[in-house]
C-alpha cells in the first residue's frame, strides 16, 4: 500500500476546461481503438458495448477504513454485480461496478420493466420468455436502454448499503457518462430536430419529456409570434387577439398530450400509477403490500395531509401574501420617486430594476422552503412528490411574477404602463435566465482559461495502485461535477416565460418572438450543461410532465380572463355596450368569457388525449394478457387432473 500522506492528491477538481480535455483526448482513444478493431474484424470489442464495462462508481470517504470499503464490496457481489476496489490514497477510495447481460436481464425481469413484444405491443419483461421480446433484428443485448443499466444496479444494491451512506463512509455513487455516446448531442446546425430518443435512451424519460416538451413548445411559438407581427402591424381588434390565444393555447396543451402519450407508450411508462416503487426518501413501517403481499414501506395517509393542511398550506399562504404586499409596496415606491424627481427622471427605471431581481431572488428562497415542506409530507412516489412541490411553487410563481401586472391592468387600469412593466419584467427575466444559462458556466471558464497549460498525466507512483487508468481519470474528474437533481428550474423557467406570452398578449405582442429567440438557444445550452457540466444522473421515469401539465393550463384559463378584461378596459369597447347593455353592460364581458370557455372546452373535448395508436396498443396488451391468463388457469386445471 502506498503511503497514504506522501500521495494524497488533494481536493477533486472542479474544473471545467480541465475536464473538456480529458474527455477529449479519452474520446479519441476510445474511436482509434475501435477503428483499430474493426479493421482486425474483432467482433468482440466491447468499446460500444454497454455491458461488462463500468457503471457506477461509489466514491469512499475519508473516514471509511478498508474493511468498509471491503465489506460493501462483499455485500454488492451478493447480487451478481461485479465489482472492482481501488484504494489510491486515503482521500480516493473507489468502487467500480459493473454487470453481465444475464445479470441485467434477471434485474430487469425483477423490476418489471415495459418492453415491446414481437406481436407490437408493451409487456412487463420476463427473462424466462427473452424470444417474446427480440424484434426482427434484434439482440439480446439491444433489449435494455442505457439508461436502464445503471438504475437496475442501482436500485438492487442501494438499500443494502444504505446504512453505510448513512454513516458517512459513502461519498457518492454515481454513473460514468459514456464519451462516445455523448457525440450524438453535439450542436448540429443541419440537424432541424432535436435526438429525443438520444436523450431517452441517455438520460432517461423525465429529462427526455423536458426535451420533447421544449421543442414541442419552441415550434409552437411560431404562431403566435407571426400572429404577434400581424397584430403590430394591422393593429388587430383586442376580440380577435383574445379568441386567437384561447384557440392556440388550447390546441397547444391538447396536442401536448397527444404527443406525449406517443412517447410514454414507446418509452413503457404510460401505465404508472400511485402504487408505483417508492422513492428513496421515503419513510414509513415494513408491512405487507395490499396488492403483490410483499413487504413494502406504509406511512399513514392522515399524517401526511395534516401535514400538508395544517402546516404546508398555512405557511405558503403567508409567503403569498408578502409576495403579493411586496408588489404594492413598490408602486408606493414608484409614487414617491415621481413625487421627489418628476415623470422625466431615470430614476422611475430602478424600482421595476429592483423588483425584477428581488422576485428572482424570492423565487430561489422560497424553491428552498416549498422543498423542505414537501419533504416532511413524506409523499410516496416522486410523481405524488414533484407534483405537490410543483403545486407550492406555482401559487407563489403567480403572485410572485405577475401580481403585479393584474394590478396595473385592472385596479390601475393603466395599459401605458403595463405595457411598461411587463416589457421591462420581461426583459429582466430574460437576461437573469441567460446569465444562469451561460453567464456561470462561461466564468467558470473564463476564470480558469489557463488551467490548460498546466493539465499533466497521472503521477507515476499511483500507477501500481490502479488497474485501468482511463477509468480512474475519467472517475476522478466526473468525481468533480455537480450533481444533476431535477428538471424543476428548466420547467420552472419555460412556465414564467409562458405566463409573460400569453397572460397579457394584448399589449405585449412581441412577447412571443423574445420568447422563440431564447428557446432556440436555451435548449442547446441545457443539452450542453447537462453533458459538459454535472454529473450523469441515474434516470427517473415519467409518463407525462406531471403538475406542470396542470400548471400551463392554468395560466391558459387566466390568459383567457386578463386578456378578455383588457378588452372591455378600451374606451370604445365599453361605450358600445353601454349603448345596447345600458342596465348591465358588465354582463358582456360575463357573455364573451364564457363564449371563449365554451370554445376551450369543445377543443378539449375534439382532441383525444391519446392517438388513436396508443389506445389499439393498450387494448392489444390487456387482450394478451387476459389471453395468456386463461391460458395459465387452464393448464393448471389440466394437471391438477392428470395428477
Amino acid at each position: 500500500m502506498m503511503s497514504e500522506d506522501a500521495k494524497s492528491p488533494g481536493p477533486r477538481t472542479r474544473n471545467i476546461i480541465e475536464n473538456q480535455l480529458f474527455r477529449r483526448q479519452r474520446s479519441l482513444k476510445l474511436e482509434a481503438l475501435q477503428r483499430q478493431r474493426t479493421l482486425q474484424g474483432d467482433d468482440d470489442t466491447d468499446v460500444a458495448e454497454p455491458f461488462d464495462k463500468t457503471q457506477i462508481v461509489i466514491i469512499f470517504t475519508e473516514k471509511a477504513k478498508l474493511r468498509h470499503c471491503q465489506d460493501v464490496e462483499k455485500i454488492i457481489q451478493e447480487f451478481g454485480i461485479q465489482t472492482t476496489l481501488e484504494i489510491v490514497g486515503n482521500t480516493e477510495k473507489y468502487l467500480y461496478l459493473s454487470a453481465s447481460l444475464d445479470t441485467l436481464l434477471r434485474l430487469a425481469d425483477v423490476a418489471e420493466l415495459e418492453k415491446k413484444t414481437t406481436t407490437g405491443s408493451m409487456q412487463k419483461f420476463n427473462n424466462g420468455c427473452i424470444s417474446d421480446f427480440l424484434l426482427p433484428g434484434m439482440g439480446k443485448d439491444q433489449i435494455l436502454r442505457y439508461c436502464e443499466i445503471p438504475v437496475l444496479i442501482k436500485d438492487v444494491i442501494k438499500p443494502s448499503i444504505k446504512s453505510y451512506i448513512q454513516k458517512g463512509y459513502i461519498e457518492d455513487m454515481f454513473p460514468l457518462h459514456d464519451i462516445l455516446y455523448l457525440d450524438r448531442f453535439k450542436w448540429n446546425l443541419k440537424r432541424t430536430r432535436l435526438p429525443i430518443e438520444d436523450i431517452r435512451n441517455y438520460f432517461g424519460s423525465s429529462i427526455g419529456l423536458y426535451f420533447g416538451f421544449i421543442e414541442f413548445y419552441t415550434k409552437a411559438l411560431i404562431f403566435p409570434a407571426v400572429f404577434g407581427i400581424l397584430q403590430y402591424l394591422f393593429d388587430l381588434n383586442l376580440s380577435i387577439v383574445c379568441s386567437f390565444y384561447v384557440v392556440w393555447t388550447t390546441i397547444f396543451l391538447e396536442l401536448w398530450k397527444r404527443k406525449c402519450a406517443g412517447y410514454s407508450y414507446r418509452w413503457g411508462t404510460i401505465e404508472m400509477s400511485s402504487l408505483d416503487k417508492p422513492r428513496s426518501a421515503y419513510q414509513g413501517q415494513l408491512k405487507p403490500d395490499p396488492i403483490t403481499g410483499k413487504m413494502t414501506l406504509h406511512y399513514p395517509m392522515r399524517y401526511t395531509y395534516l401535514q400538508m393542511y395544517c402546516i404546508s398550506y398555512p405557511v405558503v399562504l403567508v409567503c403569498v401574501v408578502a409576495a403579493g404586499w411586496f408588489a404594492l409596496y413598490q408602486f408606493q415606491i414608484e409614487a414617491e420617486v415621481l413625487a421627489d424627481f418628476g415623470a422625466d427622471s431615470w430614476l422611475l427605471y430602478v424600482p421595476v430594476i429592483v423588483q425584477s431581481i428581488l422576485i428572482a431572488i424570492f423565487s430561489w428562497a422560497y424553491e428552498k422552503l416549498a422543498t423542505f415542506l414537501t419533504k416532511l409530507e413524506n409523499h410516496r412516489t416522486r410523481s405524488q412528490y414533484d407534483r405537490h412541490r410543483v403545486n407550492k411553487l406555482m401559487l407563489f410563481e403567480i403572485v410572485n411574477n405577475f401580481f403585479s401586472q393584474f394590478y396595473i391592468a385592472f385596479v390601475l387600469q393603466d395599459l401605458k404602463q403595463l405595457k411598461y412593466q411587463l416589457m421591462m419584467q420581461l426583459l429582466i427575466f430574460q437576461l437573469l435566465c441567460i446569465a444562469q444559462e451561460i453567464g456561470i458556466p462561461l466564468m467558470a471558464v473564463l476564470r480558469q482559461k489557463y488551467v490548460k497549460f498546466r493539465h499533466r498525466e497521472v503521477a507515476p507512483e499511483k500507477l501500481d495502485n490502479i488497474s485501468d487508468q482511463p477509468r480512474y481519470e475519467q472517475s476522478f474528474y466526473e468525481s468533480g461535477l455537480d450533481a444533476y437533481h431535477s428538471t424543476y428550474e428548466d420547467y420552472l423557467q419555460v412556465c414564467i416565460q409562458f405566463g409573460f406570452v400569453v397572460l397579457f398578449a394584448a399589449v405585449a405582442p412581441f412577447a412571443a418572438i423574445g420568447a422563440l429567440v431564447n428557446n432556440v438557444f436555451a435548449v442547446h445550452i441545457d443539452m450542453f450543461k447537462l453533458c459538459n457540466i454535472f454529473k450523469r444522473p441515474f434516470a427517473r421515469r415519467a409518463k407525462n410532465i406531471g403538475a406542470w401539465q396542470l400548471a400551463f393550463e392554468l395560466l391558459s384559463v387566466m390568459s383567457l380572463l386578463s386578456n378578455c378584461g383588457l378588452l372591455f378596459l378600451q374606451p370604445n369597447v365599453k361605450e358600445f355596450f353601454s349603448h345596447w347593455l345600458p342596465s348591465v353592460p358588465d354582463l358582456s364581458f360575463v357573455i364573451f368569457e364564457h363564449l371563449l370557455l365554451g370554445l376551450k372546452f369543445i377543443i378539449h373535448k375534439v382532441i383525444h388525449e391519446r392517438p388513436r395508436w396508443v389506445r389499439i396498443g393498450l387494448l392489444k396488451a390487456d387482450f394478451e394478457t387476459s389471453q395468456a391468463l386463461k391460458q395459465l388457469k387452464k393448464f393448471k386445471t389440466e394437471a391438477n387432473k392428470m395428477a
